[in-house]
């Protein structure tokens, strides 16, 4: 009988092991949690009755964040962060504040470098090494700073695709995405997310179609026939609030309350979304929408909403 040699049986196992896809390799993977916060914190409006300066507002938006990613990392959790209406400045004090550590990818809307408000998604670079991004408005010129017809503001998508380096599921791929869609129409709403949507995809297939996250202030209420409602006839994402159990869910249910006492909306507008739907991709582990009253002062006229979920 002859048997093959130690080289021979050596080409044979280079070649199984290259043979086995990236998606394969996810697959056989070990699970990872993951904190995916999306917090619309309000820009550095002046002052009025009930709303208080970024000075005031901005240590207390700061400290919440920093509870939220601290207390994700000391539990094994990557935290990842989707914020939206965030001038420059508020930009670099939220990252100051939340240490060396952390950086993030954005623009400002308005000119592709620090003009308006910036969509940022902040990540930790020693625990996510990013792979690719790309940063499209939304609008029918979506390479450059444009607006929808009848928006009220330029509006873009953040996405990028990342390889975990540390923790349970190290080498495993994923991508995650940030927008803030238009709040003055409804056609900039429906379109804008359908141009996110293609943006999400179109970087998820560079990779294998890989597990994906979106967060972001919609401007639109579940059932609603606009954003919402396109989100989920796409048939990509699953509305994290929808995927957890009541008992898997805390705190209010609007996620817009406006800064004035006693006439809280209840509106829920802003989302974490788990993608692809209907798979077993996601596990989930706690819904919390947070509490943006602190010792009296509304820290945004938005609650961060905070989604503790397992890549599995």
């Amino acid at each position: 009988m002859h048997f093959p040699t130690l080289t021979a049986l050596s080409a044979l196992l280079s070649v199984a092991s290259s043979a086995v896809l990236p998606s394969t390799m996810d697959a056989l993977a070990a699970t990872q949690d993951f904190r995916s916060i999306t917090f619309n914190i309000r820009y550095a409006a002046s002052a009025s009755t009930y709303e208080r300066p970024w000075s005031t507002r901005g240590p207390l938006v700061i400290a919440q964040l920093r509870n939220a990613t601290t207390t994700a990392t000391a539990a094994g959790s990557i935290p990842v962060v989707g914020l939206q209406e965030v001038l420059y400045q508020q930009l670099l004090d939220i990252k100051s504040g939340l240490g060396s550590s952390w950086t993030h990818l954005g623009t400002g809307r308005d000119d592709g470098r620090q003009a308006g408000e910036f969509v940022p998604l902040l990540y930790q670079p020693g625990v996510l090494k990013l792979l690719t991004s790309t940063q499209k408005w939304l609008s029918p010129t979506p390479d450059v700073p444009s607006f929808w017809p009848g928006a009220g503001s330029r509006r873009y998508v953040i996405v990028a695709a990342f390889e975990i380096l540390q923790g349970n599921g190290k080498g495993r791929r994923v991508v995650f995405a940030n927008t803030h869609l238009d709040n003055a129409s409804q056609t900039a709403r429906e379109e804008g997310i359908k141009v996110a949507l293609k943006t999400i995809k179109d970087v998820r297939t560079q990779y294998g179609d890989i597990p994906v996250v979106l967060t972001g202030d919609f401007n639109s209420v579940p059932g609603s026939s606009d954003a919402y409602g396109t989100t989920v006839a796409d048939g990509l994402f699953s509305d994290l609030h929808e995927l957890a159990q009541p008992q898997q869910r805390f705190g209010p249910e609007g996620t817009f309350s406006g800064f004035e006492p006693g006439k809280d909306p209840n509106n829920r507008i802003d989302f974490v979304w788990l993608g692809p739907k209907a798979s077993s991709t996601w596990a989930v582990r706690r819904y919390e929408v947070l509490n943006n009253v602190v010792g009296g002062v509304y820290i945004s006229d938005h609650r961060a909403v905070q989604g503790d979920i397992t890549l599995r």
